[in-house]
């Protein structure tokens, strides 16, 4: 009986797993750092798992990113004021990858990636002033929907010491940004005179470049520290050579 005891004791140390020791979920599989499509590996599966990751992978602590609750954003400058509060934007979980590098050179590894989707943003506004030349007043319910929005990440591959092996971290990420258009909702302008609401409302419209040029990036900082933190997660959580199979740095 004690031996017995003692084995299954052995053999459940041995079994058991440290905070940072998981396989790759069923729908992600390891790439081949010597294979000659390794890019291509690499970029196919990212795509495959964009799904299942931005809605969360709950085993791993990935937490979803659809939608992100957003800080209070404040315009407020060149005769305008217009907050936005309880912003949540919405779509990350149907984003595309539309460009993908990743490179291991001794003393640069970088992982870059750009992401395409179509967004929107709800909110309680609050506004006051001029938008250009049109006056605007109003608070109530906002909607903000975005076309296309491409956000280019570039970031270092850094490496973290973990009980089970070495793992991936971004770190010092770089981005830039392009939307193909905006358009802009704004319940209960004017106190509901529907005719200036509607002159406003299109004035913004037809203008929305000048108009996202203050509201857009703290909007997408947002986005990038929100998808970092996110990829960082699933580092973590998986080693080095459980995803890329040949890769023999050391830190």
């Amino acid at each position: 009986m004690n031996y017995l005891l003692a084995f299954a004791f052995f053999v459940g140390i041995y079994h058991v797993r440290t905070a940072d020791d998981f396989d790759l979920p069923d729908y992600m599989h390891q790439c081949d750092l010597d294979s000659k499509v390794f890019q291509k590996c690499v970029r196919e599966e990212i795509e495959k798992s964009l799904p299942h990751f931005t809605k969360g992978i709950p085993k791993l602590g990935v937490a979803s990113i659809d939608p992100v609750d957003l800080d209070d954003i404040l315009i407020d400058g060149n005769g305008l004021k217009l907050k936005f509060t309880n912003a949540q934007l919405h779509g990350l979980s149907k984003m595309k990858l539309s460009d993908f590098e990743v490179e291991f050179a001794d003393d640069n590894e970088k992982f870059n990636l750009a992401l395409v989707a179509n967004l929107s943003l709800t909110a309680k506004y609050n506004a006051d002033g001029k938008i250009l030349i049109l006056p605007i007043k109003g608070d109530g319910d906002a909607l903000i929907k975005c076309k296309n929005v491409e956000v280019e990440i570039a970031s270092k591959l850094s490496h973290v010491k973990g009980d089970s092996g070495e793992h991936f971290k971004l770190t010092v990420p770089n981005y830039k940004y392009k939307i193909q258009s905006t358009n802009f909702d704004l319940k209960n302008l004017f106190n509901g005179n529907k005719q200036l609401a509607d002159t406003t409302i299109q004035f913004a419209n037809q203008n929305w470049e000048q108009l996202m040029d203050e509201l857009a990036p703290p909007v997408i900082k947002q986005i990038v520290k929100t998808i970092v933190k996110t990829i960082n997660k699933f580092f973590s959580k998986i080693t080095i050579n459980r995803m890329v199979k040949g890769y023999k740095k050391s830190s």
